[in-house]
């Protein structure tokens, strides 16, 4: 079975915004982390680390997909689009019963 794994890009510049967004609205302060501001210096290095783990990492069967997140439409979309090709491939069906459907039915209509 095939593994899939994605990671969720954004930009430098968008994540700014976002960080901006948090602290100009008091309903977003919840998800705003003073050291979110400090790591921003760290971008770079982030950067590298994740092209490296992705090289290393993705293979046939268990792919890295990297999905661009300024939109977040568009990531939905292409995430949605993933998952649906990954579960069309595996084909999922119910499991068959392992039991007499019809003799079961039978006896529940006749137990009223």
């Amino acid at each position: 079975m095939t593994v899939v794994k994605c990671l969720l890009h954004i930009s430098y510049d968008q994540q700014r915004r976002r960080l901006l967004e948090r602290l100009d609205n008091p309903d977003k302060h919840w998800k705003f982390n003073p050291g979110d501001i400090e790591e921003r210096a760290l971008w770079p290095a982030y950067q590298q680390a994740y092209e490296t783990a992705l090289t290393r990492c993705s293979t046939r069967d268990a792919p890295w997909y990297l999905i661009p997140s300024d939109r977040k439409w568009y990531r939905n979309w292409a995430i949605s689009r993933l998952l649906l090709e990954h579960l069309t491939a595996l084909d999922p069906q119910y499991p068959k019963a392992d039991f007499d459907v019809e003799e079961c039915r039978e006896r529940l209509l006749s137990s009223g």
